[in-house]
């Protein structure tokens, strides 16, 4: 498959995702893992789970250029809960005593000048650093991407950069994307990460409701978007894409159970 195929598939993936692969995703389990927080002297009992669930803190800030644009972006993804076979699993001490979250910034190029339903884009570059923190206060993420506040030093866990990914606008012209990225535990992990050696890869998709998405003219914010992220030991094929329908499901659920909260 040509690259630009490649693009348009992980695109378009994290608009159709959930009802286009929910019927092959039952056949399929996304790899278990377990995060150990004591490892690394959090307070906070471990879990096992196939799948995390995010919520989004970001700027994307649009420069057109001829009938497109190019786009940089920058946030923080904080971890709030975990899935294993699509059913929620305890997380002792996760965002009371301690706090899991990425730090990232991106770019790349979109065809059009502004975000709407049509709007296609692949990434350039993208990296991230994942942290634990000890909580201390009120945890608070701005969309920025700088550290959040409400906690003590924080712990670089891994790192990882770009494989693969893009960006669209959905049906409503909300932003979307579906990333690959290498994972790389850092020294500091210790016995955080299981099984070891921990997996290599891991693989996203993101969508937002239109009112956890701001800013006017050329600066868009997302304020507590929804996303679903998985590992794996390699770069996904297209048939173990499969595999982030298990997490958006996930995402699906919370999604509903956001929107039913604020209705």
């Amino acid at each position: 498959m040509s690259s630009s195929g490649i693009f348009r598939r992980l695109a378009l993936g994290a608009i159709v995702a959930t009802a286009a692969i929910a019927t092959s995703a039952s056949a399929i389990a996304a790899p278990v893992f377990t995060f150990n927080p004591g490892a690394v002297g959090l307070t906070g009992g471990s879990v096992t789970a196939d799948n995390q669930i995010l919520s989004d803190f970001s700027t994307i800030t649009l420069t057109p250029s001829g009938s497109g644009a190019s786009f940089t972006v920058r946030g923080a993804l904080d971890i709030t809960a975990f899935t294993l076979n699509s059913s929620p699993v305890g997380a002792p001490g996760l965002n009371t005593s301690y706090a899991l979250y990425y730090l990232f910034d991106g770019a790349g190029t979109q065809n059009s000048a502004t975000l709407n339903p049509g709007t296609l884009g692949t990434f350039s570059s993208l990296n991230y650093t994942l942290y634990g923190a000890p909580i201390t206060g009120t945890l608070a993420f701005g969309t920025s991407g700088a550290q959040p506040t409400g906690i003590g030093a924080p712990i670089a866990l891994a790192t990882g950069s770009l494989i693969s990914g893009g960006v669209a606008g959905d049906t409503s012209g909300q932003p979307t994307a579906s990333v690959v990225m290498s994972f790389n535990p850092t020294g500091a992990a210790g016995g955080f990460f299981s099984p070891q050696p921990f997996y290599n890869t891991v693989f996203a998709g993101f969508q937002n409701l239109p009112t956890q998405v701001g800013g006017s003219g050329g600066t868009i914010t997302i304020t507590g978007g929804g996303g679903s992220a998985n590992y794996a030991s390699r770069v996904p094929e297209p048939a173990s894409l499969a595999l982030l329908g298990v997490g958006l499901m996930g995402l699906g659920m919370a999604r509903r159970r956001r929107t039913a909260a604020m209705a």
